[in-house]
């Protein structure tokens, strides 16, 4: 991860995701099919309009739903979601479009539907005061869900590293790099519906990761193969999540949050490092636990595993504490 916010020099943003392994996060998104196979150990449910969603659930408790972000997997949450299974019942899923989750691939994505799968999961899975913590695009998705369900079957959030908007303007100076206009990400996605093997060829040659590079060049056998399996690619889904994303803004719902909040940031963030993002939480939300993880980047639970689990641990277990010995035994039997 950078050290600071990424401002490349003609103004433009990078990539929506700060992703270091490019291969990684094509194989997540299902552009390509690269080494591991179906994965058997996945409990799944099936939405209302009839998608099935993976799911990996492990450990007892009380419930904590783990969403990841754009182009991740429910792996990104491994090593927390081992840790927290000594004490929850821990769900992660590959959202639609993500890992095993392609299903469909001409159906529209959108942010909303996200929280709908999100809304279908808790109902599958007869889940209540369930803690909800998103990563990124993840974090978003449980805005949404918020906006549009309401917070009858949650006891507490967690947003990781995200803001509550990613676009910037005149007034509003906490989104993606710090300086991304609507316009900016409108013509990066736009780019992408035209060309998005250039696009990823241009994200690899940007990487910094001088094998990658070399492997994908655009003279190199792999490089004149990845542009050839791209081009062929119907990435429209996943590019209208991308617009649905940039048109989100939950700043007012924040306003009237009443549930516990916690929020987790990285210090070297290459989307939000050195914006005042846990001022404005601290400010908007006064009730909310804010942390700022020095060393962490974009996915600060990803590079601190441990000291991100007790921390989740310890919020979580206050809420729970809170709630009484009889609360505490209907959150058991439901996650049960």
């Amino acid at each position: 991860m950078a050290d600071r916010p990424a401002r490349p020099p003609d103004g433009r943003p990078r990539a929506l995701t700060g992703l270091g392994d490019v291969v990684d996060a094509l194989r997540n998104l299902g552009l390509i099919r690269v080494g591991r196979g179906a994965r058997r150990h996945l409990a799944h449910f099936v939405a209302d309009d009839g998608q099935r969603i993976s799911v990996q659930v492990r450990g007892a408790g009380p419930p904590v739903v783990l969403i990841h972000g754009l182009a991740c997997s429910h792996r990104h949450w491994s090593a927390v979601a081992r840790r927290l299974a000594r004490r929850f019942c821990v769900y992660a899923w590959d959202a639609r479009g993500h890992g095993p989750c392609q299903g469909n691939t001409t159906a529209r994505i959108t942010l909303a539907r996200l929280a709908r799968d999100l809304h279908d999961l808790i109902g599958h899975f007869r889940l209540e005061r369930v803690a909800l913590v998103g990563h990124s695009m993840g974090a978003l998705t449980v805005l949404q869900y918020l906006a549009d369900f309401g917070t009858q079957r949650v006891g507490a959030i967690t947003l990781v590293d995200q803001s509550p908007r990613i676009v910037t303007d005149d007034d509003w100076q906490l989104g993606l790099f710090g300086g991304c206009s609507a316009a900016m990400l409108a013509g990066l996605i736009a780019g992408a519906r035209d060309n998005l093997a250039e696009l990823v060829l241009r994200e690899i040659e940007a990487s910094g990761h001088r094998w990658l590079q070399r492997l994908f060049a655009a003279d190199a056998l792999l490089g004149r193969a990845l542009r050839r399996w791209l081009q062929s690619m119907e990435v429209r889904p996943l590019l209208d999540l991308c617009d649905s994303l940039v048109a989100a803004d939950f700043r007012a719902l924040l306003l009237r949050l009443e549930l516990p909040l916690q929020v987790v940031l990285g210090g070297r963030s290459a989307h939000y490092g050195g914006l005042a993002l846990d001022a404005y939480y601290r400010r908007t939300v006064p009730h909310a636990w804010v942390e700022v993880y020095p060393r962490g980047g974009h996915s600060p639970h990803y590079a601190e595993p441990a000291r991100f689990a007790r921390d989740l641990m310890r919020f979580v277990a206050d809420l729970h504490a809170r709630a009484g010995p009889a609360m505490e035994q209907r959150v058991s039997e439901a996650a049960g």
